[in-house]
C-alpha cells in the first residue's frame, strides 16, 4: 500500500526528483517569466508575456505539423536527392552530418546522435545544418509546409480531426434524443448532471449495436472508408471484421485542445444506468503527432484567456471528478490523463493556475498523483498541498455527503505539500 510514509522514506533516499522526472529546462524557463508577470489570479499579463506564451503555442503547433524525418531526408547534404522522399528508411541508423558517424537516429518527432549528440526537432535540424537561428528556420519550415513542398503530418491531423467532430456530435445526437441513448440518458439522470454540464462536456453514448453505426453514418456523411475510427474485431469462428473504434455501449466524454481539434474520447462502458462513473475510464486517442496529445489536459485552457486564470487547481485523479465538480460549480479542477509527469504537459498546467491541490486518502485506495510531479523544482514544491478526502470515494464522496461548499472548504484547508511530508 503506497502511504506517506513510504514516499517520505523514498524522498529522504533519492531526493524528492526520484519521485518524477523535471521539467525540460526551455519550457521551465518560460513558465518562471510569465508566472513573475503576474501576482494574482485574474491579472492580465504584459503583453510581451501574453505574446511569449502564444509564441511558444505555436512553435508547438508547428512542431507537431512537421514530420522530422521528411525534414532530415529534404535537407541532410549527406543524403542523395532520390531518397529526399524515402522517409521510412531515416527511421533507422544513419550517418549524422553533423559529425559523420554513424549513430544518428530519427524519427517522425525528433533526431539524435549517440556521438555528437546533436538532438531536437525538426526545426533544430533545419536551423543546425544551415546555421540560422531558431526562429528562421521555423519560419522556413512554416512557409515550406503552406507551399505543399514539404507533406508534414498537418493534413493527416486535420481529416482525422474532422472525423472526430463529426462522431461527437452524432454519439451526442444518440445520447439527447435517440431510443439507443435511453441508458445514457438515465445513468446520467441518476448522477445528476445538469443538461448545460452534459453540452459544456460535449458528451456522447455510443451504443452496443450496431457494431458499424458511426462508420455508416461517416459515409453517409462523404468519407471514405473511415478506418481510422474502426478496429479489428475477431468472432469465435476466427471472422474478421471492422467495427466501430469507440462503439460498444460506451459513454464518451471528447478530447478537444484550445483550438476546438478533436483527439479522441474517453470512453466508459455502459451496462446499467446505476454504473458508478468514478473509475473505469479508458483514454483512445488519434494523432499523427505523439507530441500534440502531450500537450492536452482536460479541460484544456484557451491561450492566452485562460493564462494564470485560477488561483489554486486541484488536479484530479479522474475525468469524472472533473465533470461532476463543474456539476457542482467547481471549475478549478483539472485531470492530466494518463501521463501526469509530461514536462510539455505540465507546462500547460503551470500556467494556468497558481496554486496547486492534490487529494490524499490516508488509507491508500486511490492513486495520489500529487506525488507525480511535485518535484519539478523547490519553487513549485511550496506551491503544492495536499488536502484529505473519505477513502473509497475521494472527492466525489466528499461532495455527495456534504455537497460543493465542503469540497470548497476541504480545498482552502490543504497543507503545504513540504509541510505534510514531514508531519
Amino acid at each position: 500500500m503506497l502511504t506517506r510514509r513510504n514516499l517520505f522514506k523514498s524522498a529522504v533516499t533519492f531526493g524528492l526528483s526520484a519521485l518524477a522526472p523535471w521539467l525540460d529546462r526551455p519550457a521551465l524557463s518560460a513558465v518562471e517569466k510569465v508566472r513573475q508577470g503576474c501576482e494574482s489570479a485574474g491579472d492580465d499579463p504584459p503583453p510581451e508575456l501574453r505574446s511569449h506564451l502564444l509564441e511558444m503555442e505555436y512553435l508547438e503547433n508547428l512542431k507537431d505539423d512537421l514530420d522530422c524525418a521528411e525534414v532530415v531526408a529534404f535537407f541532410s547534404p549527406s543524403l542523395k536527392r532520390g531518397s529526399w522522399t524515402d522517409t521510412d528508411s531515416l527511421r533507422m541508423t544513419r550517418h549524422c552530418p553533423f559529425c559523420g558517424e554513424v549513430g544518428l537516429h530519427v524519427g517522425p518527432e525528433s533526431f539524435r546522435c549517440k556521438w555528437c549528440e546533436a538532438e531536437g526537432s525538426a526545426i533544430e535540424f533545419h536551423a543546425r545544418v544551415h546555421g540560422i537561428s531558431h526562429g528562421e528556420a521555423s519560419a522556413r519550415l512554416d512557409g515550406l509546409l503552406n507551399d505543399g513542398i514539404l507533406r508534414g503530418r498537418r493534413c493527416e491531423n486535420e481529416h482525422a480531426s474532422r472525423m472526430l467532430v463529426e462522431a461527437q456530435g452524432f454519439y451526442q445526437e444518440l445520447l439527447r434524443e435517440k431510443p439507443e441513448g435511453a441508458i445514457a440518458r438515465q445513468c446520467l439522470a441518476e448522477q445528476g448532471l445538469t443538461q448545460s454540464t452534459i453540452k459544456r462536456f460535449r458528451i456522447g453514448y455510443a451504443p452496443p449495436e450496431p457494431e458499424n453505426l458511426l462508420s455508416n453514418h461517416l459515409v453517409a456523411a462523404g468519407y471514405v472508408i473511415p478506418k481510422l475510427l474502426q478496429r479489428l474485431h475477431v468472432n469465435e469462428a476466427g471472422e474478421q471484421k471492422l467495427i466501430d473504434r469507440f462503439g460498444g455501449g460506451n459513454l464518451l466524454i471528447p478530447i478537444c485542445d484550445s483550438a476546438g481539434h478533436s483527439w479522441g474520447f474517453m470512453k466508459h462502458k455502459l451496462t446499467s444506468w446505476r454504473d458508478s462513473l468514478q473509475t473505469g475510464w479508458t483514454q483512445d486517442t488519434l494523432s499523427v503527432s505523439e507530441r500534440r496529445l502531450r500537450r492536452l489536459i482536460f479541460s484544456h485552457p484557451a491561450w492566452p484567456e485562460d493564462f494564470n486564470r485560477h488561483k489554486m487547481l486541484l488536479v484530479a485523479e479522474t475525468p469524472w471528478e472533473v465533470v461532476t465538480l463543474h456539476n457542482a460549480g467547481i471549475e478549478n479542477v483539472v485531470y492530466l490523463f494518463d501521463c501526469a509527469t509530461d514536462p510539455v504537459r505540465l507546462r500547460t498546467l503551470l500556467s494556468f493556475g497558481q496554486d496547486f491541490v492534490c487529494a490524499f486518502d490516508p488509507k491508500g485506495y486511490r492513486p495520489v498523483t500529487a506525488f507525480r510531479f511535485v518535484e519539478r523544482l523547490e519553487r513549485e514544491a511550496r506551491q503544492l498541498s495536499v488536502m484529505t478526502v473519505p477513502p473509497k470515494g475521494g472527492v466525489l464522496n466528499l461532495l455527495q455527503s456534504s455537497g460543493g461548499q465542503a469540497v470548497r472548504e476541504a480545498m482552502s484547508q490543504a497543507i503545504p505539500f513540504h509541510n505534510w511530508m514531514g508531519a
